[in-house]
Parts: structure tokens; C-alpha cells; sequence
């Protein structure tokens, strides 16, 4: 249900009955849970997302799309040598990059995501760097001040983002200004940087830009969408862009 909302938008709940061969009462309980997580936002005969301008928490991300996350996250690991020093940033689409690196040998690992540290523990041959900061216990990361002065003290081999959301004509987007300086931070502080976001997030809306497109080496996504603002800006600049779609597998 959270993958239809964020995808297709506004659900109603007659359709999702038909849709999951459940009863109206069933998917209207379902509904009423999602909202009291602040999953989703509830209206008379339906749902929708969140207000706009605010994200859904971090482990309601984590389902959305998380084939396609796997995927793409397998790629990116493929894609890291030993020895390398790794920033891993904010978001679920990182997480998933964590869980595929967990691993690989003699990797210095940079990261405010707390999700992502719990994932490397018993990886023993990863040195992991926590930063300090103001916990974000929806998101379940740090941010402030004291995050960017911590990547500013190290030069990465890679860096791994997400996103909030995608904009052909602005690139990276985020829903949150402090969220947004952290992605900066550790886009200018390493020697590559790659992108990490499905399809869905071209169609999810932010408000506050993060960085164009030819600041990136590399994108990977499960798809591309069918809308010529998009293939245009992926063609004019100079990012690498990697499918990982089922088809790519």
C-alpha cells in the first residue's frame, strides 16, 4: 500500500479492497495504522502522502521499492574496490549499499547514518567512523554542524547519496535544508560521488536543492522514466548512468 501511494498517489479504498481482495474494514484499519506512523495521510474514502515538504520515516522508506533498492545496491558494491574510504550518507537507498558492502575487506567507512553503522558491526574487516550530531529519531541520523566538519576531516574514495527527490531541471532535491548541506558536504570532500535513487523519485516533490547532476560520477536507478525533460538532463550532463532494472540483473 505504501509502494501504490508513493507511486501512483492518491489510493482509494474501494479500489484497494478490489485490488488486494480484502474487505473495506480490513484496508481501512491498515490505513489507520499507516497514519498513526505518519506514514501516510488519510482523507474521507481514501489515502494520500504525507504533507508535502516532509519525508516519511526512514523504515517506511525502506519498503518502498526495496527489489529494486537491492538491486541497485549490489551494483554499487560491485563497483568498490578494497581499500577504498567510503562516505555513506543519509537515506534507505544507502542502507541497502551498506548491507552489500558488509563483505568487503579493508574498507574505511565515514557515515551519519546510524542504520548504516548497526548494519557494518560484525563486519570486522570495515572500519567504521560514526559522526556526532543532533539524532533524528524518524530518520534515524545525525545531523548539524558537527556532521559536516567531520567529513571535512577525511577525502573519500567514494561517496554513496540518495535523495529526496529528483528534478530534471535542478538535479538533487531534499526535503530538508540540514539534510541538504550534509549531501554537499560529502559530494566536495571525495574523489567520486555516486548517486543511489529509484525511479519513483522523479516523481516525488522537494524544496530544497542539493546539487546538480554533473556534480555526480555515477548514477545508478533501477529505470529511467518515459518523459523527455528527464532523458535530457541525464544526457546533458556529464554523469554515468548505470540501469539496474530487472532486466539489467
Amino acid at each position: 500500500m505504501l509502494a501504490l501511494i508513493e507511486n501512483e498517489g492518491t489510493q482509494f479504498i474501494e479500489d484497494l479492497a478490489r485490488r488486494f481482495g480484502l474487505t473495506t474494514q480490513t484496508i481501512r484499519r491498515d490505513i489507520n495504522a499507516l497514519c498513526d506512523l505518519g506514514y501516510a495521510r488519510r482523507f474521507h474514502g481514501g489515502v494520500d502522502v504525507p504533507v508535502e515538504g516532509r519525508n516519511i520515516s526512514v523504515n517506511a522508506r525502506a519498503q518502498l521499492n526495496s527489489a529494486a533498492k537491492r538491486r541497485i545496491a549490489r551494483r554499487v558494491a560491485g563497483d568498490i574496490g578494497p581499500d577504498s574510504t567510503v562516505f555513506l550518507g543519509i537515506g534507505s537507498s544507502v542502507q541497502f549499499v551498506a548491507e552489500s558492502l558488509r563483505n568487503h575487506q579493508d574498507l574505511t567507512v565515514v557515515t551519519n547514518n546510524i542504520h548504516v553503522a548497526l548494519i557494518l558491526c560484525d563486519a570486522s574487516s570495515i572500519e567504521v567512523h560514526l559522526t556526532g550530531g543532533l539524532l533524528r529519531h524518524d530518520d534515524r541520523d545525525v545531523v548539524g554542524a558537527d556532521v559536516i566538519r567531520f567529513f571535512e576531516k577525511f577525502y573519500a574514495t567514494h561517496a554513496i547519496v540518495g535523495a529526496g527527490a529528483l528534478s530534471p531541471i535542478h538535479g538533487l532535491m531534499d526535503f530538508s535544508y540540514s539534510e541538504a548541506q550534509i549531501t554537499n558536504a560529502i559530494i566536495e570532500n571525495s574523489k567520486s560521488c555516486f548517486l543511489v535513487a529509484d525511479a519513483s523519485k522523479w516523481m516525488r516533490n522537494a524544496s530544497v536543492r542539493v546539487a546538480p547532476f554533473n556534480k555526480l560520477t555515477r548514477f545508478y536507478t533501477d529505470r529511467l522514466p518515459d518523459d523527455e525533460g528527464v532523458v535530457a538532463a541525464c544526457a546533458a550532463s556529464s554523469t554515468d548512468i548505470v540501469l539496474c532494472g530487472e532486466e539489467h540483473s
